[in-house]
């Protein structure tokens, strides 16, 4: 078939005294923003892709200005690198769109995109009232897809591929076990189940464009909102099903989330990863 066709597929990289595995988890010039970045995952996408030498947007509502602003500026001065706050509503279009804008104005382009903003309130059984239902779809599906539209345009105008990720769950794909029966999130679990299909459509559609689009599950994830709500009691029912019998910490995403921004995964697209200690193998 000719030697042209076979180079297309080079053999042993690591054979070559230039090449480094490592160098493929650099982020060094990438420019991404984080929505929810004021919260533990995002806070610690947002840091893993700092030290990893990206530039960041941190991304979250106006009422988050006052954790927000330290947040970015700690970050840039530990890492070296230009972390900027971005006030925005996900569920609010004219707000994403301005929030476009300013990732231009502030980052030049966008190459990575964690689709992280979501909510789970209280009242969401089967029996969710419809105002619940409403700010639930509004803010974690309708404000991902707002979101990812913002950051695979911007990479298709700028004519560059890139990634995005998505923040999913557990109770996108199964009715949480929780005390022996399922975990009150209705409409959360719904609007997990939607962003892991977009992602899926997405990830097909933008592969021409050079842009992947992969989604985590994260399972029982200790944060802040569990300090002084959750008793022993609670947080043992949760690991009833949890091979590892342990919550899972913020930093312990940070992992993932590094490999499937950088070329570590560059022939990674449309899938899921659980973060779960194991939950899904039940």
């Amino acid at each position: 078939m000719g030697e042209e066709f076979y180079a297309i597929y080079p053999k042993d990289k690591w054979k070559d005294p230039s090449y480094k595995l490592m160098d493929k988890f650099s982020l060094k010039g990438k420019k991404g923003f984080v929505t929810g970045g004021g919260g533990g995952i995002g806070r610690n996408t947002a840091a893993a892709w700092a030290e990893a030498g990206a530039d960041v947007a941190l991304v979250d509502i106006p009422a988050s200005k006052e954790r927000l602003e330290p947040l970015a500026k700690e970050m840039s001065q530990r890492y070296g690198v230009k972390v900027v706050p971005v006030y925005c509503d996900v569920s609010d279009k004219a707000q994403v769109d301005a929030m476009r804008e300013t990732l231009v104005r502030e980052l030049g382009t966008v190459d990575i995109a964690h689709i992280n903003a979501g909510v789970c309130l209280m009242g969401d059984d089967v029996d969710v009232p419809y105002e619940t239902w409403k700010k639930t779809i509004d803010i974690d599906l309708s404000g991902a897809y707002l979101t990812a539209q913002a950051a695979q345009q911007i990479m298709r105008e700028h004519g560059h591929g890139g990634s995005i990720i998505m923040t999913s769950s557990l109770s996108g794909y199964n009715a949480n076990f929780i005390g022996g029966g399922p975990s009150p999130v209705c409409a959360y679990g719904t609007a997990k189940a939607g962003i892991s299909q977009m992602a899926r459509y997405m990830a097909a559609g933008l592969a021409p464009h050079g842009i992947r689009v992969n989604t985590i599950s994260p399972g029982y994830i200790w944060s802040g909102i569990h300090e002084g709500v959750m008793d022993k009691t609670g947080h043992d029912m949760c690991l009833e099903v949890v091979p590892i019998k342990r919550f899972g910490t913020n930093d312990e995403l940070q992992g993932v989330m590094l490999f499937l921004a950088s070329d570590a995964s560059s022939y990674v697209t449309g899938i899921n990863i659980p973060v779960d200690g194991g939950y899904s193998i039940y």
